[in-house]
């Protein structure tokens, strides 16, 4: 079993008993020494009252957006230390929305975020639970106005790091890990009071690239050209690699588009259209629109990629689940340290028919199920088909496996 840690951020600096600095104290009145803390909220363990927790990062398809990161967490509550009404708990006074949360396993930080209710839960046998809904900062973002501004031509990544440096955000610099992009934008005008996510997302499908809050809290923009490790963990069903429990397949049309147009921002439309797939299958569209791309060819660019990539039904891994409970340690932390958009390879041999299917597969969602005797991931898997050509990766870098070249 891996080692779990549950902790919330408390300010218990009015408390006598608080680990803050204190006057002519031995221990903690000693200026610049780590214990000094003059106040603020600290973590504290709560571990010992967690009775199962979950966490879901991530997105269900490949086109979708990233969604917010949530974490639901059971608290024995018997003694009350979680009732908000309750004077004589160890947390009076602190048991509030938006005070933030941290879960670890084996020392790796599962999720950064804040708690947005406590719901209490009384049974008559006299057994009270405290359950902790909590969201990650993208719920924030969704939440939040941009003030107006007219943007400089950037490419997107920059274009990201300037939204979230906006007076109506104020994202901390410390907290963001943007690639620099390779669409260019134009310069254009925000409008007061913009929703925020729904600006940023756009700007992610012009790149098209992935923007998310990893597992540390820190904002995220991947760029269109993947790179995969040297040797990507692999999970098998016949014992060459990390085994796991149960696989879904899908194979249809839930990805299907022969038809996709792409609206530019201060310009035109652009549509690419496969004619054998639309013979074959029927019309299906997808649509992006108002982008701020720099001219019309980049948009016919986006939209031909994209029909290009998405004009044939898809065979494909949708998701894996892996108990890690009795799993090496060393193996637990290969696990425990994936994030979404990492990749892995996936062998299967169904029924135990050979051959295997060998396929790669990118991470778009990462949930943990976690009780006393059992700790499940469950990987959300997208296609690696059809991605951009990178020289010499192991994924990227066969020209047989169907990936886009450039644009």
């Amino acid at each position: 079993m891996a080692t779990n840690k549950v902790e919330i951020g408390f300010d218990l600096s009015g408390q006598p008993d608080a680990e803050f600095a204190k006057l002519d104290d031995a221990f903690y009145g000693i200026l610049d020494a780590a214990q000094t803390i003059l106040g603020g909220a600290i973590y504290q363990d709560v571990t010992p009252d967690v009775l199962v927790y979950s966490i879901s990062r991530g997105k269900s398809r490949q086109l979708d957006k990233y969604q917010s990161g949530k974490a639901n967490i059971q608290l024995d509550n018997n003694l009350r230390s979680y009732d908000p009404l309750y004077s004589a708990s160890p947390y009076a006074g602190q048991i509030l929305p938006k005070r933030e949360i941290r879960i670890t396993s084996n020392s790796i930080v599962q999720y950064q975020g804040v708690i947005d209710d406590w719901d209490l839960q009384y049974q008559p046998e006299g057994n009270s639970i405290a359950i902790i809904k909590a969201s990650d900062e993208m719920s924030q973002m969704a939440n939040q106005s941009l003030s107006a501004v007219t943007n400089t031509a950037q490419f997107t990544g920059e274009r990201i790091a300037a939204i979230l440096g906006n007076a109506g955000m104020q994202w901390p610099n410390n907290r963001t890990d943007l690639e620099t992009g390779l669409q260019s934008l134009q310069a254009d005008v925000i409008s007061e009071g913009t929703n925020a996510l729904s600006y940023l997302n756009t700007i992610a499908d012009s790149e098209p690239g992935d923007f998310y809050i990893n597992r540390q809290g820190i904002a995220t923009f991947k760029d269109r050209y993947e790179s995969a490790p040297a040797t990507p963990l692999l999970f098998a069903d016949d014992g060459t690699g990390i085994p796991y429990q149960n696989l879904a397949v899908v194979y249809g049309s839930e990805l299907l588009y022969n038809e996709v147009s792409v609206s530019r921002l201060n310009g035109g439309t652009e549509t690419a259209v496969n004619l054998k797939s639309q013979e074959d299958f029927g019309i299906s569209s997808f649509s992006l629109s108002g982008l701020p791309l720099d001219n019309d060819t980049s948009a016919d660019n986006l939209a031909t990629y994209l029909v290009s990539g998405y004009a044939q039904p898809e065979y494909r891994f949708e998701a894996i689940d892996i108990n890690i409970t009795d799993l090496s340690n060393a193996v637990q932390t290969q696990i425990l340290n994936l994030e979404v958009t990492d990749f892995i390879r996936l062998l299967f041999t169904p029924n135990n028919v050979p051959p295997a299917i060998d396929r790669f597969a990118k991470v778009i969602r990462i949930s943990q199920t976690v009780t006393p005797l059992s700790h499940t991931v469950t990987l959300g898997l997208a296609s690696t088909e059809y991605n951009f050509f990178t020289l010499s990766d192991v994924i990227f870098g066969r020209l047989t496996s169907g990936n886009a070249l450039s644009y």
